[in-house]
């Protein structure tokens, strides 16, 4: 009986891409078994004393998969779902990704299963502190450097490093990275992922002989990153013609503004908020700007030129592959394409730029951070993108060879690069014979 794509796991979906790639490369039996599961999967129960004085307990996860190629590397997430397979398979792939950009990282993950939503910003301070000292012995500047995630940001990152800092007894501005610039962060780390995925979008547009006025543009999830990606996009000259978060989306076939949609988010918390109050909204205003309302499942449906997925992993399944109108799918989510989906539409001809690739500029930009942090330097902001968009380039030319010769997807090119240059290291390293 073949699992539908609702019955995996993520790190299913994630091992079933890694096999292709271990068959395409005729992996020896020693050589997959380094691949089949993470080296080390640490586990604790974080306990804080909530503002009302009662005590909360939750679970976190830090999960590192591989660093054959150099320290750990993955952020913290904080949300109801990061459990331990999540967080297995978002590690697994931060191992793929910092190959395929070719850093000298490993990849590893962490999360802590709760709602920050509903916990006071103290709460969120003792939280972040609380992990810190539960997974303190397996992190470190040469052991593994940590990041921000699912609704974790530069403070949250500016207390994990202080706490290690106390509890080591240590000056240590490279243990952890995505900091508040004033204390040891990086320029453009808070665009980066964002701005590395449009360097290649970039550069796929020029390749195509495609005119950025005449694409339009879809995007799911106006967080960080969908909402730099948005702003990028239009600056380029394409029309943003759809946008959504959790709340719901709009769809306007002649271009929304993300400026616009961005203050208006800001101020009631939804990209629909000019039109919406909840679930009421005002048909009248929307029938005079054109302008209709679209749920999450819709949206990827849309006709459009590029569909950008920047939320959640899974949305893109066997269930809706075959409605998708984009042309091209640049994956800014994690996960969020299934293996029966990626068929689908490479037989459509829908060409997927995949997340190991594409989603790369945020850890690319946290590698600058580290290297800042061990030098004592503060990079320009000239400086951070103009490495940035080297690196992404020449990852994404590297792909792109690889799938032209082997006759492979994008997603398969990047898992079989990645596999290849950590297989590399684990030789010279006498992993494997």
């Amino acid at each position: 009986m073949v699992k539908t794509a609702s019955a995996q796991t993520p790190y299913k979906r994630f091992a079933q891409n890694l096999k292709h790639a271990l068959d395409h490369l005729r992996c020896t039996p020693a050589e997959r078994a380094l691949f089949r599961e993470p080296k080390h999967i640490w586990k604790n129960t974080i306990t804080i004393v909530r503002d009302n004085r009662t005590s909360a307990n939750f679970p976190a996860f830090r999960v590192q998969y591989n660093d054959a190629r150099g320290p750990y590397k993955g952020g913290i997430r904080f949300h109801p779902a990061a459990d331990e397979d999540e967080v297995k398979a978002l590690a697994a792939l931060m191992a793929i990704k910092t190959a395929v950009v070719d850093i000298p990282f490993g990849g590893a993950k962490g999360g802590v299963q709760c709602d920050p939503k509903n916990l006071s910003k103290r709460e969120v301070q003792l939280l972040s502190r609380a992990y810190v000292r539960a997974f303190a012995t397996h992190i470190g500047p040469d052991i593994d450097v940590p990041a921000p995630d699912v609704n974790t940001n530069p403070d949250i990152m500016g207390w994990m490093r202080d706490e290690y800092e106390v509890l080591t007894k240590s000056f240590a501005p490279a243990v952890i990275t995505g900091k508040p610039l004033s204390y040891g962060g990086s320029l453009g780390r808070d665009t980066a992922t964002a701005r590395g995925a449009f360097f290649i979008l970039e550069e796929l547009i020029e390749r195509k002989a495609l005119n950025p006025k005449d694409l339009r543009v879809v995007i799911q999830g106006f967080g960080n990153a969908g909402a730099a990606m948005a702003q990028f996009l239009h600056n380029a000259g394409c029309t943003i013609v759809a946008v959504s978060d959790s709340h719901g989306g709009i769809y306007y076939k002649e271009g929304l503004d993300p400026v616009r949609i961005q203050k208006y988010k800001s101020s009631t918390g939804s990209v629909t908020g000019e039109y919406c109050q909840g679930s009421v909204c005002d048909i009248k205003k929307m029938k005079m700007d054109n302008v209709q309302a679209v749920t999450n499942e819709e949206l990827l449906e849309l006709p459009c030129d590029i569909l950008i997925p920047a939320a959640l992993d899974n949305v893109i399944t066997a269930k809706n592959a075959g409605k998708i109108q984009a042309h091209f799918i640049l994956e800014l989510a994690n996960g969020p394409t299934t293996p029966e989906a990626d068929s689908i539409l490479t037989k459509r001809n829908i060409q997927v730029i995949p997340d190991v690739l594409s989603n790369a500029g945020g850890v690319t930009v946290s590698y600058f951070e580290w290297v800042q942090g061990r030098s004592g330097e503060q990079w320009t902001a000239e400086r951070v993108d103009a490495d940035l968009k080297r690196i992404m380039l020449a990852a994404f030319r590297a792909v792109r060879r690889e799938a032209g010769r082997e006759k492979l997807s994008y997603r398969g090119a990047a898992f079989v690069l990645g596999v290849k240059r950590m297989l590399e290291t684990m030789r010279v390293r006498g992993w494997v014979k």
